[in-house]
């Protein structure tokens, strides 16, 4: 007992430590508006002094340092967990090596162009868990799946492997690899013990209202797949939208349809958006003010280190999106349109910090 609460404690100090990284809504906005010379305060104050400095050369080497860089704070943090608590961020942080699952499967059996591993794909490091050569030289979808049965993703392998062959398409195969992804990540969340389960789970599930409706919204409208095949495609249910409620949803015929038909909870917060990217937007924000009131008003526990986890990728999305516009010339105005969708003004009312 006494070294899990000297766990807890280290913990807890990594993650206020950690903390002190991220930028408040005013620095957002200012990272948004600012020339490239005049950024490296805010670089510095997020834990970024070398970006700040000195760009990387390319948009692909700055993606790297700052995957890099979440990397080795969620090792650091895992440290400090018992097995359980590790198998779930280290499940969390898994979908970066998602990301290079479906960026094989794209480049290599889309006809696009020839994939390098050290070029195309970024370098987990201590959370790889793939041989991503043996993936790039597969020459086929099937021959694909095979390989990544016999790796730790197996479980996502057969589902994905029988939607390629129902459907004979990629999209079906990427996106039955996440909702399976969604699934485990759910299970390992069950497996936790103690009070911060109970955060864990709603910061989790609040996470997963967000990804299925605006993946069933864009599954219907923009793809057009039918209500049965949106359906099969989603993560488990969350927080507020159950597997029920989202199978009549995937029912209706339009968006305003779906508003009318979710919860009087989330319709009262979406009852002023239209579009599916506005959506997306103000259930980001709902995640977004979830996160930081557990990260604020918890202690002691690892839902801490989880919400810190979640916060610090929106901010190095954000980074990201500022420093590569930058990078590629573009101009203010393009780089604020692509930026934070929290930093501007119809939203910035709503958020916390």
């Amino acid at each position: 007992m006494g070294s899990r609460i000297s766990a807890y404690a280290y913990l807890n100090t990594r993650v206020s430590l950690m903390a002190e990284q991220l930028l408040h809504r005013k620095q957002r906005e200012a990272l948004l508006e600012l020339p490239l010379s005049e950024m490296q305060p805010l670089l510095n104050q997020a834990g970024l002094p070398g970006l700040g400095e000195q760009l990387p050369e390319s948009p692909a080497d700055l993606e790297q340092v700052l995957a890099s860089t979440l990397i080795n704070e969620s090792i650091t943090l895992m440290r400090c967990m018992n097995s359980d608590e590790r198998n779930f961020i280290r499940h969390w942080m898994r979908r970066l090596e998602l990301i290079n699952l479906k960026s094989i499967l794209r480049t290599k059996f889309a006809g696009l162009q020839k994939i390098s591993q050290e070029q195309d794909l970024l370098d987990l490091g201590e959370l790889a868990s793939l041989n991503q050569q043996v993936l790039i030289n597969t020459d086929s979808v099937e021959e694909f799946l095979r390989q990544l049965k016999s790796s730790s993703y197996s479980n996502m392998a057969s589902p994905a492997r029988k939607a390629f062959e129902e459907h004979r398409s990629l999209f079906d195969v990427e996106a039955t690899l996440d909702a399976n992804y969604y699934a485990q990540l759910k299970r390992l969340a069950g497996a936790l013990k103690d009070a911060h389960k109970e955060q864990v789970s709603q910061l989790l599930l609040s996470w997963l209202d967000k990804v299925n409706l605006v993946s069933l919204l864009r599954f219907r409208f923009v793809y057009g797949l039918s209500p049965p095949h949106a359906y099969f495609l989603l993560a488990p249910g969350g927080r507020l939208l159950s597997l029920n409620a989202l199978q009549q949803l995937a029912q209706q015929n339009s968006l305003t349809e779906v508003m009318k038909q979710l919860p009087p909870a989330l319709y009262q917060q979406l009852a002023d958006t239209d579009n599916i990217a506005e959506i997306e937007q103000h259930m980001q924000q709902l995640v977004r003010t979830l996160a930081n009131r557990i990260l604020r008003k918890q202690r002691f526990n690892m839902a801490r280190a989880y919400a810190y986890l979640y916060l610090r990728e929106q901010q190095i999305q954000l980074i990201h999106a500022v420093l590569k516009g930058h990078l590629l010339g573009l101009s203010p105005e393009l780089i604020q349109f692509c930026g934070d969708p929290l930093a501007h003004p119809a939203l910035a009312r709503r958020e916390q910090p």
